[in-house]
């Protein structure tokens, strides 16, 4: 089974990519500048199709606001969480939750590099609680205990060796899946290849997580 989910993950990351490299071949073909705010939605539409394939009935998935009635509060957007049953509000393109109801929220980025993993530079040190870790962190407490917090990302650029890159995703997130790690010298050095798609098996284990969801 362990082959079988390896396998459908580097075979899925490889259809992600073709689909967001069409998405920036076709912008070529235009005199339009590059919009970054439009190729994050293109990308965050690519990635809710493929969550959305996977998802067992009775869930959903979609852009969303996190109502926890005990506090009185509502959580900032949210790219995307998996929730059950019926929301409070739901519209074309965003639903307004119950805290009790959400399964997983998803942080999905085009990518992330080396200030959002280990977070922004001051002198010679880096402040580990921006970048990435901020981001959760504004929304922690709208996450019930048995919910997943992940990280899904297109692609991840980092000088830094990968088992130290894994260590501090696992600080930051519960969960994360790297379509594409754009390997540094230091791993090419110890043969890798410069380019690994389903990076660590997180998509396969992202897949396998899905399709047990209960």
């Amino acid at each position: 089974m362990e082959e079988l989910y390896e396998t459908l993950g580097y075979a899925k990351c490889v259809e992600l990519s073709k689909k967001s490299r069409t998405f920036w071949d076709m912008l070529k073909l235009s005199d339009s500048r590059k919009n970054a705010p439009v190729g994050g939605a293109v990308r965050e539409g690519i990635a809710k199709d493929f969550i959305r394939e996977l998802l067992p009935p009775g869930f959903g998935l979609k852009s969303d606001l996190i109502l926890d009635a005990k506090s009185k509060m509502i959580s900032p957007q949210c790219d995307a969480i998996i929730y059950r049953g019926v929301p409070l509000l739901e519209f074309t393109d965003i639903v307004v939750v119950e805290k009790e109801q959400v399964k997983a929220i998803f942080e999905i980025k085009a990518y992330i590099d080396q200030t959002d993993i280990f977070g922004a530079r001051s002198g010679n040190t880096r402040n580990p609680n921006s970048g990435l870790a901020l981001v959760f962190n504004r929304r922690k407490g709208f996450q019930p205990v048995e919910a997943s917090y992940i990280l899904f990302t297109f692609a991840l650029h980092s000088g830094s060796p990968d088992a130290e890159v894994r260590k501090r995703l696992e600080e930051v997130c519960d969960s994360y899946a790297v379509v594409l790690r754009w390997e540094p010298r230091i791993e090419q050095k110890k043969g890798k290849e410069p380019a690994i798609y389903n990076f660590d098996n997180s998509v396969s284990r992202l897949i396998e997580w899905l399709r047990n969801l209960s």
